[in-house]
């Protein structure tokens, strides 16, 4: 009897375990609870604050995009504003017959420099400069020549003395005088005769420079 019952059930009653079985092993679970994780929040707080300082150096950079802006219109308005003032200064030249053109100007600097010059060499007084001279030249010392650079108001003198002695003491006096500065005894030598040549270079005060 108990064969029979078993050989009598159906096929279906045995796959009915199997398929609740696995349709069991197919479902998942998800946890939408709410949880407090103190990572998650930190990491939050951190992408937050991130956020915002992007926010705020965006709007840093456009304002500041702005202010360049404008300071670029109000640079460009002066630019144009001297341009014409430039343009006009050149109609009212061209009326007066005045050439303003860069040529001329460079000219003009070139005769500047040139009348500087001429004024330089009118007032200096060689005159005053021999007198000064003479008075530092002992008895026993002939100069043979004497150049002035007058840009740089440096004194080449050339001469012959009796001794080395006289040279020294020709060179003190230079340093002693009012008008003349660090004299330097480029050389010296004994010539013919027994007469020592020497070359000094001193700098020569001009008075009221």
């Amino acid at each position: 009897m108990t064969v029979n019952r078993v050989g009598s059930r159906r096929p279906s009653q045995f796959l009915a375990p199997l398929r609740s079985r696995r349709c069991a092993d197919l479902q998942f679970e998800i946890n939408v609870s709410s949880r407090y994780r103190a990572g998650v929040a930190s990491c939050r707080t951190w992408l937050i604050g991130g956020c915002v300082g992007l926010i705020l150096g965006i709007a840093w950079n456009i304002w500041q995009g702005v202010v360049v802006y404008e300071e670029s219109r109000i640079i460009e308005a002066e630019l144009e504003r001297v341009r014409q003032l430039d343009h006009a200064l050149m109609a009212e030249a061209s009326k007066e017959g005045i050439d303003l053109s860069s040529g001329a100007l460079k000219r003009l600097s070139s005769e500047v420099d040139l009348a500087n010059q001429l004024i330089g060499k009118r007032i200096f007084s060689w005159s005053t400069f021999l007198t000064e001279l003479e008075r530092t030249v002992p008895p026993r010392i002939a100069l043979t020549s004497v150049r002035l650079d007058q840009p740089s108001k440096t004194v080449q003198l050339t001469g012959t003395a009796v001794s080395l002695e006289d040279v020294t003491a020709f060179t003190v006096g230079l340093q002693n005088h009012a008008t003349f500065k660090d004299p330097v005894l480029a050389q010296h030598r004994v010539g013919a005769g027994g007469l020592v040549e020497f070359d000094v270079s001193v700098q020569y005060r001009q008075t009221g420079a």
